[in-house]
């Protein structure tokens, strides 16, 4: 009786059982080659879950302080502009200082050719901020949406660096985290500024 040779797939399988029912081989060298990646991964899942949190925080931090500003019916003081600035540090809980600046921007459609930002005030808390004067928003132009004739925008700006818990390499370093937010004057169209503010314009 001719007996014919089991098929590929047939004999495979036979080899890959033989293969997991094996118990021989050395734990300890195996467990020293896979420990890295495994406590890098490990490492590199926090750090990055850490910074997306981070961003997280600092724009929803940004959006509260231009949602309070934006329903204040009285003129902003020295003490107000600062006590902004800790409820925001507070807010975002970071690792390194953060740097704020808070301007009110009013557009004009019939100064320049394509209308101009013009700055009525700007403050600023931190050591990353100038004040912004109608000189130099320029920038304002590609950064805020179309804007009527006389509208009034809250523009607050936030940057902190951001200090990862671990390094986990691949440039993956400590950077700036910026957030740049607006949003209209909901009370009363005109909203004046700190006059008696060395940090305010």
């Amino acid at each position: 009786m001719r007996v014919t040779d089991p098929s590929l797939p047939t004999r495979l399988r036979t080899r890959l059982k033989r293969f997991f029912r094996r118990e021989n081989g050395s734990i300890t060298i195996e467990s020293m080659l896979i420990l890295p990646m495994v406590l890098w991964s490990v490492f590199a899942s926090y750090t990055f879950y850490d910074g997306y949190r981070q961003s997280s925080r600092n724009i929803k931090a940004a959006y509260a302080v231009a949602d309070i500003i934006s329903r204040e019916d009285n003129a902003l003081t020295q003490t107000y502009v600062s006590t902004l600035h800790d409820l925001l540090e507070r807010m975002v809980s970071t690792r390194a200082p953060i740097s704020m600046r808070v301007s009110y921007v009013i557009f004009d459609e019939d100064s320049g050719e394509s209308g101009t930002h013009e700055v009525g005030w700007s403050c600023v808390r931190g050591s990353v901020y100038p004040r912004l004067t109608t000189a130099t928003a320029e920038f304002l132009e590609d950064a805020l949406p179309a804007m009527p004739n006389n509208g009034k925008m809250i523009v607050v700006e936030t940057t902190n660096t951001y200090v990862a818990p671990f390094n986990i390499g691949f440039g993956f370093e400590n950077f700036d985290m910026r957030s740049f937010v607006f949003t209209h004057p909901r009370i009363h169209d005109q909203l004046y500024g700190p006059n008696d503010d060395p940090q305010c314009t």
